[in-house]
């Protein structure tokens, strides 16, 4: 078993308007993994302060085309605990959007974050994923369907995500015992 947790694609980002807004507005931002607002930025920086596995996620897609918004939002299931999905992309310029799950307990929105990056990085790998419908036909290729209340469609997830998020909790760990 992969893990519990579910990942779902977005297959249509009709909630993400502050995030397309955005955008436009820091093209010139260093980092290519970006939060939204204040909470969202925190986390990324919390993630890459606290973790060696997110600080190397977050390297690993600055040096990709893809740029990656980030932000927490409140999901109607405690399922879904993050999710992935294209912004907009025509294979010259790729924008994804990551939610994670809030509010949570802030050890699993980082681990939920680390393991959504980790989905980013393997679309960055595929250039040719650049829309929602590549984008499927990625995981079709890469990642296993989650069955979610009976019915298989916009949700996959992939081994590496599912051992990043657990690594990721697992350095969170270590840190906070190292820190008392």
């Amino acid at each position: 078993m992969i893990s519990s947790r579910v990942c779902s694609l977005l297959v249509v980002v009709t909630t993400l308007a502050p995030v397309s807004s955005a955008i436009a507005q820091d093209l010139d931002t260093p980092s290519h993994v970006r939060g939204i607002d204040d909470g969202a930025a925190t986390l990324i920086h919390d993630l890459v302060a606290r973790s060696a596995t997110g600080r190397d996620l977050v390297e690993q897609l600055d040096r990709s085309d893809l740029v990656v918004y980030v932000r927490r939002r409140l999901f109607q299931t405690a399922l879904l605990t993050g999710r992935i999905g294209f912004l907009r992309g025509d294979c010259r310029h790729r924008f994804v959007a990551i939610e994670i799950a809030a509010p949570r307990n802030y050890v699993d929105e980082l681990a939920s974050l680390g393991h959504e990056l980790q989905h980013a990085v393997e679309i960055a790998a595929e250039p040719s994923a650049c829309d929602a419908t590549s984008l499927a036909e990625l995981y079709l290729r890469i990642g296993d369907p989650v069955d979610r209340w009976g019915r298989l469609a916009d949700s996959f997830e992939t081994r590496a995500a599912a051992e990043t998020g657990i690594r990721v909790r697992r350095e969170l760990f270590q840190a906070s015992a190292n820190e008392n």
